[in-house]
């Protein structure tokens, strides 16, 4: 009998060990969380997600950090885990990254406070070896929070936020510099690096423009 990522949270908190190998666990986790979440409004959707217990980030988290900004907004971006600060505070991209993303999105003429911004994982574990299971726990709840913005431009920032919305294993200096599609998501996406990697690799900087400029031209202006 497969013991399922449910079961593996509570005896994780337990103390007890279930050895797995983890594609398989991966794979358990990818077909319980398949389904799409039905939820009307951001607010329906918000409450769904503040009682989801598909991995054991939910069992962990101060509160839930799903989003910041307006509720329909031409700009979507997507973090991917939140930080100590954003699970204090309950919104996504805080402290530092927020201070850089204001400036990056001042500089092609878009105020941060006009666009919506979320993160991939909703609930903060700082569990690094947990990573793909929570970003595959939660890549249900982003597909429907994009389908009710409504944005015309879905801004993703950062490798495994990336590659969890494109359902790629392409790295990051690959994903850069290009338009995609996929699948289930029904607006175009633009992938760059999180501005967390930024403040760290500041020659970065320039890939990170480039990015920014080609998502504004997807938005047309009012």
């Amino acid at each position: 009998m497969t013991t399922s990522n449910r079961q593996l949270a509570y005896l994780d908190l337990m103390g007890v060990q279930v050895w797995q190998e983890r594609s398989r666990q991966e794979q358990v986790i990818a077909e319980e969380v398949s389904d799409d979440v039905t939820a009307n409004t951001l607010q329906e959707l918000y409450e769904i997600a503040s009682n989801c217990q598909r991995c054991e980030a939910s069992a962990v988290r101060n509160q839930l950090v799903f989003s910041d900004g307006p509720m329909h907004a031409d700009w979507l971006i997507v973090g991917d885990f939140p930080t100590q600060q954003d699970d204090r505070e309950g919104r996504p991209l805080t402290g530092d990254v927020a201070h850089l993303l204001s400036e990056m999105l001042l500089a092609v003429g878009v105020k941060k406070s006009t666009v919506h911004l979320t993160n991939s994982v909703k609930c903060r574990s700082a569990n690094v070896e947990a990573e793909k299971v929570e970003l595959l726990s939660c890549r249900a709840y982003l597909i429907r929070q994009i389908e009710l913005v409504k944005p015309q431009l879905v801004f993703v920032l950062g490798e495994k936020a990336a590659q969890s919305l494109l359902k790629s294993n392409e790295s990051l200096s690959h994903l850069t510099g290009t338009v995609h599609k996929v699948d289930d998501v029904p607006t175009p996406i633009v992938v760059s690096c999180h501005p967390r990697d930024l403040l760290k690799t500041p020659s970065a900087k320039r890939q990170a423009w480039d990015d920014i400029q080609l998502a504004r031209t997807l938005v047309s202006k009012a």
